[in-house]
């Protein structure tokens, strides 16, 4: 079991890069804070970001980087049929949640071994990925971080651990707002079509509660919450529950 301790700056670095995530809901935001405080922890010349809705949706590939890559050589990397980025995350997919490390120094040499003609044509260097899988272990997202120029070692791997999460929720709501700008819907006509109650339920929704229990927390019959949970739905063109408080969370609708 790794045993890894911050150091008094790195937890300051760690603090600072959760406290400006909560800001974002642009690209150019999240470019920012990729290309900015998440540096600090994780120095990388491009972040690529692989995100996966599931349901029969196309899976969307992003690409934060500082340095010049044109749409030729980034679909190339991101290609379904063998890919840099789609055998990355099958690599990591594979490795139970772990993060993924390709660095001529690093222990895991045969893996280094299969990407090592790639990483070096594309430029890469060296690359660091770890994802989020969902409650049925899918692959929801995935980000790496490459054109790294250090040695990778098990502090890094720690670093991705501790980040997952914070960059997780920054990309989905990042999506989520791209979305429904071109659907003509603003973050603020979203909570407009929220009332106080319907709030008030999908805070307990997100907190696991059933109907029934809803419905005596609030002193009201289960199938007025039965309804007001498929207004909800509707409002938020959502099929379930959990989506329902996916975009709610993604749209700061139950802070």
């Amino acid at each position: 079991m790794r045993s890894i301790t911050l150091t008094e700056r790195e937890t300051e670095y760690l603090f600072r890069i959760i406290d400006s995530s909560t800001a974002i809901s642009l690209r150019h935001q999240f470019f920012l804070w990729a290309q900015g405080e998440v540096q600090s922890l994780l120095p990388h010349g491009m972040l690529i970001c692989i995100f996966d809705e599931g349901s029969g949706q196309s899976v969307s590939m992003e690409k934060f980087s500082r340095t010049s890559i044109n749409d030729a050589t980034f679909s190339e990397l991101c290609r379904p049929d063998g890919g840099v980025m789609t055998r990355v995350m099958s690599a990591w997919a594979a490795g139970k949640n772990q993060p993924f490390l390709l660095c001529p120094q690093n222990s895991n040499g045969i893996a280094y071994k299969l990407f090592a003609n790639d990483l070096k044509r594309d430029n890469l260097e060296r690359i660091a990925a770890h994802g989020m899988f969902d409650v049925n272990g899918r692959v929801r997202s995935l980000f790496a971080f490459t054109q790294i120029s250090c040695a990778l070692t098990e502090r890094h791997a720690y670093f991705l651990e501790l980040l997952m999460p914070h960059m997780h929720i920054a990309l989905v709501r990042m999506l989520f707002h791209e979305r429904d700008c071109k659907h003509g819907v603003t973050m603020e006509k979203s909570r407009k079509l929220i009332t106080d109650r319907e709030t008030e339920i999908l805070r307990y929704v997100q907190m696991g509660k059933n109907n029934l229990e809803i419905s005596h927390l609030l002193d009201i019959s289960p199938l007025t919450v039965k309804n007001h949970v498929q207004k909800i739905l509707r409002k938020l063109n959502v099929n379930n529950r959990a989506h329902a408080v996916a975009k709610a969370m993604a749209l700061k609708l139950t802070l």
